[in-house]
């Protein structure tokens, strides 16, 4: 059964890169508000972003206002008691002894709803203006890193203690006590041979975006390497939902975003994503943003998946019974059962889904 998870607005204006959609600065006050309705309507659990700086040339742009995606969890946690909190770290920004004390701080003050999200990091700009960058070549580098990273965090949670040197870490008789009471769930993104292996060795979940077919083939992928480990991991799809009771209705409303794409955020995303060779993320990124966005339908049931223009990550365009047709298929056929998901409108468009589409996925996987 499909299992929903919301991709929380930890950053100004959300992931739709346009002067048309619902305009708003992160708050805590609105992830709280997110987080409890997500709570109240069934969702398993809300997700936070790492962004350390956004794609405006003077600093005032899109995504450059951002809160801290760790920080914000430990409020976050106070005001909800069901819904699971996953909070993401950019592995360059914070070591993985800290990470791992945080993680254990926040599983007691959870109860064991509190995941964490390895976000290996791709865009150098975040780093470099902190002088957190690890190098030139990290890249190429970024998957072993990420490996050792959760590697040292698994090793602390269960022991308590470490040592341990490489290139990129030292730790000498490190002390990370009282550890998790309950369990942490690591999340590790990335559909790239070295980010499955990372995924299907380290992590508890693999979150992935991409169309059907390239979601479907990042979870085949991920269950053949896992296997080989013995291990058992799951896949998250990422998708924004853009939906109305028709067609028309849900294409007009994203071809009215992309006729007011923020042209510069655009442009300064592709130059930004054009220095990662390697991540889906980046290839997507370095499409072009023209202010012209086709819907194509090109399945008999399904909601189209539509990228580029004004979207930042891959949206599901179309009725309420196409979203479910596509989120039931995705569950049933490709084996992927939970999806992180955002809105154009979070204040409406979180509970709004629960009671339209979220019933119609499931009346389709019970018949």
């Amino acid at each position: 059964m499909m299992k929903y998870g919301v991709f929380l607005p930890t950053v100004n204006n959300g992931y739709i890169l346009s002067k048309a959609s619902p305009q708003y600065m992160p708050s805590y006050e609105l992830n709280k508000q997110i987080s409890v309705d997500a709570e109240a309507a069934g969702y398993e659990f809300v997700l936070t972003m790492s962004k350390f700086r956004g794609y405006g040339s003077e600093g005032s742009g899109f995504w450059d206002y951002a809160q801290d995606p760790l920080a914000v969890v430990g409020p976050l946690i106070g005001a909800t008691s069901t819904v699971k909190i996953w909070g993401s770290v950019g592995a360059p920004s914070v070591h993985p002894a800290m990470a791992a004390r945080i993680a254990a701080t926040y599983d007691d003050a959870s109860g064991g709803r509190f995941g964490i999200n390895i976000v290996a990091g791709w865009n150098r700009s975040e780093y470099a203006q902190m002088g957190l960058w690890p190098g030139e070549d990290y890249p190429s580098k970024r998957y072993g890193y990420v490996d050792e990273y959760v590697h040292i965090l698994r090793t602390l949670w269960e022991t308590g203690r470490m040592t341990y040197e490489s290139e990129h870490f030292r730790l000498d008789d490190c002390l990370v006590q009282p550890t998790p009471r309950h369990g942490v769930t690591v999340i590790i993104p990335g559909q790239s041979p070295r980010s499955i292996e990372a995924a299907a060795n380290r992590a508890d979940v693999n979150f992935v975006l991409g169309d059907f077919d390239q979601v479907a083939k990042a979870r085949a992928d991920l269950v053949s390497v896992a296997s080989r480990a013995g291990r058992d991991v799951g896949t998250a799809a990422l998708y924004g939902i853009i939906t109305a009771p028709t067609d028309a209705e849900a294409v007009e409303m994203v071809q009215s975003f992309a006729a007011d794409t923020d042209v510069e955020a655009a442009d300064g995303l592709r130059a930004a994503a054009a220095g990662d060779p390697t991540g889906m993320s980046a290839k997507i990124q370095t499409q072009e943003r023209r202010q012209v966005l086709d819907v194509d339908f090109d399945h008999p049931t399904r909601a189209a998946v539509v990228t580029g223009s004004c979207l930042f990550h891959p949206h599901l365009v179309g009725s309420y019974d196409r979203i479910a047709a596509f989120l039931h298929d995705l569950d049933q056929v490709a084996g992927v059962d939970r999806s992180v998901l955002s809105f154009p409108d979070y204040t409406t468009d979180v509970s709004a889904f629960m009671q339209n589409v979220a019933p119609r996925v499931s009346h389709l996987a019970a018949v």
